[in-house]
């Protein structure tokens, strides 16, 4: 558990207070027993200040009043203890995550600053070498307090991520490791959506090296900046979007602590804003559904996005709460040709129609470069995608012929490229009911034609994640559904047929409508709670 050469461990203590000359002596001249009676004595002395140490940094822990704590804890899956919350999201786990470590590592009087790690979908802290071991202490006492998980990155080592980290089992790894992972598994009421596993605080031991006139500090790995910093360098206050690309991107006053160093662009970050637009074009309650989990997957999952505009081909629901956040537009049946002129609109902007969500959490970058373009996923290349109307169109466009298709799903668009398209040309004929075919659809004939111009004139580069594309009649539709809600592994999809007659008939609107109950149970500031709803009607 100690680290090799400190004074927490009984070897280390033995050899520094003992030079080496004696200690060869006492090897070839004091008996075996007596050697073994004085390092025993010792390694008990120094287990009884270690729990004095624990000791104290846990009354330190429990009397400092943690804000945010849980509602209540749980059992996961594989048995593990997670703390529960209410209107739990991927953005306030990690900033509970972070919060955490943070407060018990400024208590114990241990300095940090936040780095931006290779994988920004978790926290990254530095802190330098020698404070390793109250480091241990606070943490460990913190997760006796909410019972969290640690694993050794750095070296990688799993062999403990099953052992509450308040156990000394859960710390044997922790002499060699030069980053850890502090891991705490958090759900909502319902248990259907789970958090943590993939995310968590991961704490960097930086060395200092002092072989140039000025000290420096050298990371473990790489980041996404640099990995050597002055000892001495300015230490800022700076959002959390600019560590992570999966952030609120403004209007949080919760900042973190990092170096002057790391406040720059990184190379994949997009500085503009995004917005998003939800079409609403069917009634009744499945078509709520989907229009609620589309909003539900943007707050969950899309935090960066600026302002949503739901464009209503049809009365809203009630529940729909307008915002400043959220405004809703009237349109008509060629509103996808318009929407460039939505007043207040964005340039870049992301398009959901119905059925389209977002399953996990994603970043700007995933639909749009930092230079402005739009990054729209590939769709597969049939014979029929070949002769279908919309390549026509987009070859007369463009001169240049279509090599493949576009997936469904969100979908990135600017403002420029559909203004440009959509001047002189009646756009009527591509709308397309896609909850009311009868099978799964290929491109949206729209989609087609504005990503293929936007790419032909270097504004889109086709790329990203594939979508999951499923149909309510399909067969095994439930089993897709299930596989789904499982692994949460998908980034997007897309749910066509909800509104035709095989879905309805052979249980597939419902299979659906009880798969979004349970992917999305957390609800969003975009709707109305049961009694706000019910003094809305009043």
């Amino acid at each position: 558990m100690s680290e090799p050469g400190s004074m927490s461990s009984a070897a280390g203590v033995y050899q520094k207070v003992v030079p080496q000359p004696l200690r060869a002596v006492a090897a070839s001249r004091v008996p075996p027993q007596v050697r073994r009676k004085v390092k025993s004595r010792l390694a008990r002395t120094l287990a009884e200040r270690e729990s004095r140490l624990h000791r104290r940094s846990l009354r330190q822990v429990r009397d400092a009043g943690f804000t945010h704590r849980p509602e209540g804890r749980t059992l996961a899956p594989d048995g593990r203890v997670a703390h529960v919350h209410a209107r739990l999201t991927a953005d306030r786990a990690r900033r509970l995550d972070h919060d955490l470590v943070t407060a018990a590592l400024d208590m114990a009087g241990v300095p940090w600053f936040a780095v931006p790690p290779l994988d920004d979908r978790r926290t990254a802290l530095a802190v330098p070498k020698e404070h390793k071991p109250a480091v241990r202490r606070v943490l460990r006492a913190l997760l006796e307090e909410q019972t969290g998980y640690l694993t050794s990155v750095s070296p990688a080592d799993n062999s403990a991520a099953q052992i509450p980290g308040s156990h000394l089992k859960a710390w044997k790894h922790f002499g060699k490791a030069r980053v850890i992972r502090v891991v705490w598994l958090r759900t909502e009421p319902t248990h259907s959506l789970w958090i943590g596993e993939n995310q968590g605080v991961e704490i960097e031991f930086w060395n200092l090296n002092t072989d140039l006139p000025t000290p420096r500090l050298v990371g473990p790995r790489p980041n996404r900046v640099q990995r050597v910093v002055p000892v001495d360098g300015p230490v800022i206050g700076a959002d959390h979007h600019r560590l992570t690309g999966y952030a609120e991107l403004a209007g949080s006053a919760e900042q973190t602590r990092t170096r002057e160093h790391f406040d720059i662009v990184r190379v994949e970050e997009v500085t503009f804003a995004v917005d998003a637009v939800v079409l609403w074009q069917h009634t009744g309650p499945w078509a709520e559904e989907l229009l609620r989990a589309t909003l539900r997957s943007l707050h969950q999952y899309a935090p960066w996005t600026d302002i949503v505009h739901v464009v209503a081909l049809a009365p809203l629901p009630q529940w729909v709460r307008r915002s400043d956040w959220l405004t809703v537009h009237s349109a008509g049946r060629d509103a996808e040709a318009h929407l460039h002129d939505l007043p207040d609109l964005a340039e870049h902007f992301l398009l959901f129609r119905p059925g389209a969500v977002l399953a996990r959490p994603v970043r700007p970058f995933d639909f749009f470069t930092p230079m402005g373009g739009t990054r729209p996923r590939r769709g597969p290349w049939t014979a029929e995608e070949a002769t279908a109307p919309w390549t026509a169109t987009a070859f007369s466009f463009t001169t240049r012929a279509v090599a493949h298709g576009y997936g469904s799903g969100p979908q990135p668009y600017t403002r420029t490229v559909l203004a440009a398209l959509a001047d002189g040309y009646d756009w009527t004929e591509y709308a397309v009911d896609t909850q009311t075919a009868p099978q799964l659809t290929g491109t949206h004939p729209l989609d087609g034609i504005v990503h293929h111009s936007a790419h032909c004139a270097g504004l889109a580069e086709p790329s990203g994640e594939t979508t999951i594309a499923l149909h309510a009649a399909m067969p095994g539709v439930q089993r897709w559904l299930e596989r789904l809600l499982v692994r949460r592994d998908v980034q997007q999809f897309q749910l066509f047929g909800l509104d035709s007659p095989d879905a309805r008939g052979r249980g597939g609107t419902a299979a659906v409508l009880t798969f979004l109950r349970r992917y999305f149970p957390v609800e969003s500031p975009f709707e109305h709670r049961d009694d706000e709803e019910g003094d809305a009607r009043r």
